[in-house]
């Protein structure tokens, strides 16, 4: 084996780069001298004008899971938009969810906040800015607070006011794309941001500014047209990313945005929290080949092709042709597919139905055993109802038994894998040992078996839609502990009849314990600053010391396994 040798002065060296792990030092100061020449090397990605898709990022090296392609800070972030008449909306100063009746208000302005003593309020960069235009209006309200002061205006706002304040990153956030070809005003999306972002923002704030401009003769923002306001909107609409973390944010990065969609992406990245300024962190997922484009995805990874093509367009203007897309099984896992029903004069064959070219919006459903075919409108209407009826139940807190109800219904009409079905099975088996009447010692074996074999199926569903984790983390997690229940609550029972490790299935299900546990923490390693992942990790935790009490209790020595389960 040759001998490590330092960039810079070629002594023998074992400090490798840790982001491209492609060089090594001697130490700090030459790592430090390098990195000019280094930088370009050590970056694994760069830009490309695609013909096809645009400006995109392009590997420059293989890349392999886990390996870091990107970190940054956002160019600018604000409250995610909450376009609502009643319920929470994000404190202007932190972007936490607070109801504003009540909610004290801002010294500034008047809009409700979390609290007086909120950092975001007087940070310049954050809601200390904008403070300054919202405070122009001297009227404040006492009812109707989400209409009269609209928590949607604020993002667009901050961005506007980047002009004056750092105009180099103006310039950035006006070079991405805003697709104002498509947003005519012609369109809905033009007359909804129109009317709620920017009549409102003239209205109320930016044409009484320009009065006081005149009167003082000192210009505060050069640029306040309606176009470039709704140029902003776009650029929002088709570039930032959501962080549901410590508070409801909306973000734009400066070469993040630059990720292509794919349905199945191979990046994943997470994000610091409101202390690390919300830095982005861009991650392999799965093996990336030099040359191949970096991805990540922009809609639902649980939706159906239809469903997602149709958000993809509706929001992101284009239309995916994915592998995934293309595939009518999507990827083996018929997420989308249907039961044949026959017609008035021909019974149900038990075949499936499924798009016969899923990249054809107009495409004709086909019957796998019979002549039944469907059009594209009679699908959508029928997932549509069985869409709102799973919504409406997953909204009210429904029980075991209403669940239940409501798949045994629907599998007349959808493969058992449909992505409503999944949604109602993984409600499902985080109720199953927790409802009164289905606590653990309520439950009877064949439950526990069934609630066992959702999770298996669920996650196969899982790992096939989202192979590098890139998406799903959380579902993902929340299947393999769940698992991990329902396994132990059938060991305990059978060790408490004797019938102990001697027994093959025992010790099958241990082993399966032991590998879901240890995937659940590799799964969610991204998650630790989300709420509920934070939360998760907590639960597996205690799983997993409780797992180890209990083998040593019993003297229980497992092997190290691979897992088979995902």
């Amino acid at each position: 084996m040759s001998e490590s040798k330092c960039a810079v002065c070629g002594e023998p060296a074992e400090l490798k780069c840790s982001a491209c792990k492609l060089v090594v030092y001697c130490g700090k100061d030459h790592q430090k001298q390098h990195w000019k020449e280094h930088k370009t090397l050590c970056r694994g990605f760069e830009v490309l004008e695609d013909p096809e898709c645009g400006k995109c990022l392009v590997a420059t090296r293989d890349l392999q899971p886990g390996d870091l392609i990107l970190t940054e800070n956002p160019v600018i972030y604000g409250p995610r938009p909450h376009m609502v008449e009643e319920g929470p909306v994000p404190c202007p100063g932190c972007c936490r969810l607070i109801i504003p009746e009540g909610a004290a208000r801002c010294d500034g302005c008047d809009f409700p906040i979390c609290n007086p003593e909120c950092p975001g309020l007087k940070d310049m960069d954050r809601h200390g800015h904008e403070c300054m235009i919202l405070g122009i209006r001297d009227v404040k309200a006492i009812n109707g607070l989400h209409e009269f002061y609209r928590q949607d205006s604020l993002l667009p706002l901050r961005c506007l006011l980047l002009q004056h304040r750092q105009p180099k990153k103006f310039a950035q956030l006006l070079s991405m794309e805003s697709h104002q070809d498509k947003r005519g005003e012609d369109t809905e999306i033009y007359k909804d941001i129109q009317k709620r972002i920017v009549e409102y923002l003239h209205d109320n704030f930016l044409d009484p500014m320009k009065m006081l401009e005149g009167k003082s003769g000192k210009q505060v923002l050069e640029d306040t047209s309606k176009e470039t306001l709704h140029r902003i909107c776009g650029i929002i609409d088709v570039n930032a990313l959501e962080i549901n973390q410590d508070a409801e944010i909306t973000a734009l990065y400066p070469t993040a945005y630059l990720m292509e969609h794919s349905c199945l992406c191979n990046t994943v990245h997470s994000f610091g929290n409101s202390d690390k300024g919300y830095v982005i962190t861009i991650r392999a997922a799965l093996p990336i080949a030099k040359g191949d484009h970096i991805s990540t995805m922009y809609t639902h990874a649980l939706w159906g092709t239809q469903a997602r093509r149709e958000h993809l367009r509706e929001t992101k203007y284009f239309s995916c042709k994915c592998k995934r897309c293309e595939d009518p099984t999507e990827m083996g896992t018929y997420l989308s597919g249907l039961k044949c029903i026959g017609t008035q004069n021909e019974e149900a064959c038990g075949g499936i139905q499924l798009p016969i070219d899923p990249l054809d919006d107009n495409t004709e459903w086909a019957c796998n055993k019979c002549d039944v075919k469907l059009t594209n409108q009679e699908v959508s209407y029928l997932i549509n109802q069985i869409g709102e009826e799973v919504d409406n139940m997953q909204l009210s807190n429904p029980t075991v038994r209403e669940l239940d109800g409501l798949l045994t219904k629907m599998l007349n009409f959808v493969h058992p894998n449909h992505y409503h079905a999944y949604s109602v099975r993984h409600s499902l088996v985080q109720l199953y040992g927790y409802e009164q009447g289905y606590l653990p010692n309520q439950l009877s074996d064949d439950i526990v078996v069934r609630k066992a074999t959702m999770c298996r199926d669920l996650l196969d569903i899982t790992k096939k839609i989202d192979p590098g984790n890139a998406r799903l983390p959380l579902y993902t997690g929340v299947l393999l502990h769940e698992l991990y229940l329902a396994n132990m609550i059938l060991i305990k029972r059978k060790w408490d009849l004797g019938i102990k490790t001697k027994v093959k299935s025992i010790n099958l299900m241990l082993q399966e314990c032991q590998c879901v546990l240890k995937q659940a923490l590799k799964v969610l390693q991204n998650e630790k600053e989300s709420p509920a992942g934070e939360k998760l990790l907590s639960l597996i935790g205690n799983s997993s010391r409780e797992f180890e009490k209990f083998l040593m209790r019993n003297k229980i020595d497992l092997p190290e396994t691979a897992s088979k389960t995902n």
